[in-house]
């Protein structure tokens, strides 16, 4: 059984963990896989001396404790080592994706100009094969071959409420906001992640995930040293590109945990159904292996499960979870070890009378949702109406958060922050409810669709649309407006994949699906190219952009109006819609 006690105590800071895991095992290592699956081992010594080097270059470049830093490398390593070299030096960091490009419309270079603007114009790092770099000043790009790391530098006081890391949100309008983290936040968090997950030498530790990413930085970097056992780094475009990586460091390398996303899922299984044959894999050390970051499809994960047990994954491994930026990572668990707790809700009575009512997983009405556990040490978690008044058990509401874990607010934005919380009490913008004891989550606020006098969350119409063959996962988006002329509702699909040719048929397959299962109509069909599909650096889709572009007339020659492909109907223009753009 996990521990239930912490030995997280005040006053332990970042430069603390890399001195502590040195001063431990020396056999203990970051472990780099490349696109091959080669292996290269850096020990959390040789982490520590090349730290050490960047800090006296970081000194020199004039930067102090306080000072803030950009860091967009392309490499896992250079990543890891900047950021050590910025926490050793006090110097509070922020880890950006690396833009490929910084030619057209580019979602990665106007996040780094945002974020650049906000922390007044930092010194930001990149890959030293990056030559072209916009509208950056030459004079403030800096690589790493380019410090000078031989002078000395001076090991700086640092308190654990000193803000330690700004993890940067997708923002729910596009403007990301910086959440700042302390070190007490981040150790308060770990801790209760070692608790939750029984982390102790000599765990393997396995991730995919980018580091610009809270859960790909903070579980399975940060918690790792943090815990002092091995960690396993795979480059995310080198997944992406390649998903049986992951599985390759899983199987063949003792993995005992690691996790992702439902993306991440999907991908894997789109892999398993192309191969010819299936390699000598062994997951049979996995203890769990985390599911979350993005709302969790029972279908995805059920059939990943089941392609991976022939293998010697246990059921019991996969494990649900819940968590946030902003909770500097983790809220809740599902028990280690524990079969995933799954649930079918009456989807009615859930969408008009926020209660959950369960029902026969073979009901049309029934809703097929995954239970996350229960709040982690040091996270107390309640469910709120729309007053902000508490709701019973079962009655789905607005989770608010608070604890030692909980960010004090976003970086230079006061207005932001103050809109965030409830006395001390954190907003989250998701909405959930309690049920046998166990938190499920119904979907972000953000994302509920009004039609008909009633709420749908895009996800899980989603999750539903992706039953048709044609449509794949992450391939399609939902978004709501209201007609300017009509006054009315409309519900707008935003579809990838299909070919022009296949367009109507799947409209009146996917309208017939939602109308007979959730009883919506789709009014609207919108074609676009999957690199136009906006997403998180997790893989969470950002309806929001979408519907941006919508409104600003963007797709006006690609909408299909749902009286354009009634039946019989022939000849029509597939661009013609029943009323202006809104």
């Amino acid at each position: 059984m996990p521990e239930t006690n912490s030995y997280y105590h005040t006053g332990l800071t970042m430069p603390d963990l890399l001195y502590r895991a040195v001063t431990g095992n020396h056999e203990l290592f970051v472990g780099y896989l490349d696109d091959e699956s080669n292996l290269t081992k850096q020990t959390y010594p040789e982490l520590l001396a090349e730290a050490r080097q960047i800090a006296a270059g970081l000194s020199d470049l004039g930067l102090r404790k306080g000072s803030k830093v950009i860091i967009a490398t392309r490499y896992n390593r250079e990543t890891i080592e900047l950021l050590w070299g910025c926490f050793l030096l006090g110097v509070v960091p922020t880890i950006l994706q690396p833009p490929m490009t910084f030619s057209g419309y580019n979602p990665s270079v106007v996040k780094l100009m945002e974020v650049y603007s906000q922390l007044d114009e930092p010194y930001v790092f990149m890959s030293s094969e990056v030559t072209e770099t916009g509208s950056l000043p030459a004079g403030k790009v800096m690589h790493r071959a380019g410090l000078n790391c031989t002078g000395t530098w001076r090991k700086p006081f640092l308190a654990d409420d000193d803000l330690a890391f700004i993890q940067f949100s997708s923002g729910s309008t596009g403007d990301p906001k910086g959440i700042m983290l302390t070190h007490r936040n981040l150790m308060v968090n770990i801790d209760a992640i070692r608790i939750g997950l029984d982390i102790h030498y000599p765990d393997n530790i396995g991730n995919w995930m980018p580091l610009f990413h809270d859960m790909g930085l903070i579980g399975y970097h940060l918690t790792p040293l943090y815990c002092m056992t091995f960690q396993y780094q795979v480059g995310t475009i080198d997944f992406i590109m390649k998903p049986g990586l992951w599985l390759d460091l899983m199987g063949r390398h003792g993995i005992t945990i690691s996790g992702g996303t439902n993306f991440a899922l999907a991908l894997v299984l789109r892999y398993l159904k192309r191969l010819k044959q299936v390699p000598a894999w062994d997951f049979s050390a996995m203890k769990a292996l985390l599911n979350g970051a993005e709302p969790i499809s029972v279908r995805i994960m059920e059939e990943f499960v089941q392609a991976l047990e022939p293998s010697g994954f246990r059921p019991e491994a996969m494990m649900p979870v819940y968590g946030m930026a902003e909770a500097t990572l983790a809220i809740t668990f599902t028990p280690l070890m524990k079969p995933s707790v799954i649930k079918a809700f009456n989807a009615t009575l859930l969408d008009r009378d926020n209660r959950a009512e369960e029902t026969d997983p073979a009901d049309p009405e029934a809703r097929l949702l995954s239970g996350v556990g229960t709040a982690l040490n040091d996270t107390e978690i309640r469910i709120m109406d729309e007053k902000d008044h508490p709701v019973e058990e079962g009655m789905a509401g607005h989770i608010q958060l608070r604890g030692g874990g909980i960010t004090k607010g976003y970086y230079n934005k006061p207005s932001s922050t103050a809109a965030a919380f409830c006395g001390n009490w954190l907003r989250t913008g998701d909405i959930g409810f309690f049920f046998e004891g166990n938190l499920f989550i119904s979907g972000r606020h953000k994302d509920i669709i009004f039609k008909n006098g009633r709420n749908y969350f895009a996800n899980d119409l989603e999750t539903m649309a992706c039953t048709i063959e044609e449509i794949s996962f992450g391939k399609v988006c939902f978004g709501a407006t209201t007609d300017r002329v009509s006054g009315s509702d409309k519900v707008i699909a935003f579809l990838a994949g299909v070919p022009d040719q296949k367009a109507d048929e799947v409209f009146r397959s996917l309208r017939a699906l939602l109308r007979s299962n959730l009883g919506i109509s789709v009014d609207e069909l919108v074609l676009i190219k999957s690199n136009e599909i906006p997403k998180t650096s997790s893989g969470k889709l950002q309806r929001f952009r979408l519907m941006q572009r919508y409104t600003a007339g963007d797709f006006d020659d690609r909408r299909i109006s749902a009286g354009s492909i009634g039946p019989g109907a022939s000849g029509r223009d597939k661009n013609r819609v029943d009323h202006p753009a809104p």
